[in-house]
């Protein structure tokens, strides 16, 4: 049986191969010790990110990507859900917090 990608199948493909792409280039940013190798990396990453923004707004104009609005209270979960991993680097990171810290 011959299964035919739809518009929605591929654009999905790309988003996805974006994501990790972009996955990629960030680690090699942050890694590279040569600088024109981190600055060539830099801008393929943002060109990435350009094109990630693209397919999303695609998908989410066609209803194929479907989002929660955010709010305040629900930003502030997600990211208090997601700080448990930096916890013990919290005193040595608080001069660089501002005077909301986690705040929105």
């Amino acid at each position: 049986m011959h299964h035919q990608l739809t518009d929605r199948d591929i654009v999905t493909d790309c988003l996805e191969g974006t994501k990790h792409a972009s996955s990629t280039f960030h680690r090699t940013v942050i890694e590279a010790s040569n600088n024109n190798i981190r600055n060539a990396c830099f801008r393929m990453h943002n060109d990435i990110l350009m094109m990630n923004k693209t397919l999303f707004d695609l998908m989410h104009q066609r209803g194929w990507y479907q989002v929660e609005p955010a709010t305040g209270m629900g930003m502030r979960a997600q990211v208090g859900h997601q700080t448990p991993h930096y916890a013990a680097y919290r005193p040595e990171m608080q001069q660089f917090q501002g005077p909301n810290p986690g705040g929105f």
